[in-house]
């Protein structure tokens, strides 16, 4: 059922996808309308779906779940730092961040909330608030190979940061919000998916099929789809785990294909940015085959 769950979900997004590849090619949104799509999706989309998972009624079992996920999110990442940077190290920058990252924050929280409901947003969001410190810390070492260049100003200020601080104290200090607040949440929060997928594809419009088969770029994301999931999911089957559902909502955004940031952070420092959506643009097309495959492990070994 998970699988039919799952190969359901992706479809919706590779078609939402396609949306995004017809509006950019036929001219209807500008480079700069995706570039205003990004910041309204990184500033107040993604930030209002963390937010409005918290606001749930406070209980001991959800302060633990909470615990839970933030503890097996940082093993996860640890672990795929420490991977990407024995196999790839400094030298080749795009793919060290490429493997490292996953695409927790546009494919993750859709996924989660598919699979397990609106539970599984609350499970995944401390992954997303370790992913943007590590992008903005570790991942700007490695595309920098500067530590001044880590700044600590723009982690504090970050949007998903933020809201992860604000919706963790409204949880533990139990205030009432208003309805009219988080209806508000949920309709900002519903444009999640589908501007989340119509930008991706803007990247991939940009693309040739020449530049998809990449040979380079299928190591790469292979590594990143198969390889590190496989060695999280051994992870996460050593160690006992009791809650099922948490475990699967974490190992469901490490299963994730490279986080659509790269592009980004390769631009801004000056990396090879056509390298860094090429390896967004193919690791979105393979996670349709992927994903099932390795949550479908999860379930038989978590």
């Amino acid at each position: 059922m998970l699988v039919f769950i799952l190969l359901r979900q992706i479809c919706i997004m590779a078609l939402l996808v396609a949306v995004g590849v017809f509006l950019s090619r036929k001219g209807f949104l500008s480079a700069q309308g995706s570039k205003d799509l990004g910041s309204i999706l990184l500033r107040m989309i993604i930030p209002c779906v963390i937010l409005k998972s918290y606001l749930i009624q406070y209980s001991r079992k959800r302060l633990e779940e909470l615990a839970l996920s933030a503890g097996l999110a940082l093993a996860g990442f640890v672990l795929a730092m420490l991977i990407a940077y024995a196999v790839y190290g400094k030298r080749r920058r795009i793919e060290n961040f490429a493997a490292a990252f996953c695409n927790a924050g546009f494919i993750g929280i859709p996924l989660a909330q598919a699979v397990i409901g609106e539970e599984g947003v609350f499970y995944v969001a401390t992954s997303i608030a370790l992913l943007n410190l590590f992008q903005w810390t570790y991942g700007v070492y490695i595309m920098t190979d500067r530590r001044d260049a880590v700044s600590a100003k723009a982690i504090v200020k970050n949007p998903v940061v933020i809201s992860i601080v604000i919706g963790v104290v409204l949880f533990v200090s139990r205030i009432s919000v208003p309805d009219v607040i988080t209806s508000t949440l949920g309709y900002i929060a519903g444009m999640n998916t589908p501007v989340a997928m119509i930008l991706m594809g803007t990247y991939m419009a940009k693309l040739t099929p020449k530049q998809m088969f990449n040979r380079r770029a299928y190591g790469c994301v292979l590594f990143r789809l198969i390889f590190i999931p496989a060695v999280i999911l051994l992870l996460f089957w050593i160690v006992p785990i009791q809650n099922k559902s948490v475990a699967l909502a974490v190992y469901l955004a490490a299963a994730t294909p490279v986080g659509a940031n790269i592009c980004v952070f390769a631009q801004q420092y000056n990396c090879d940015y056509e390298f860094s959506v090429v390896t967004v643009c193919l690791s979105t097309v393979l996670s349709i085959i992927t994903v099932p495959v390795m949550v479908t492990l999860a379930q038989i070994a978590i």
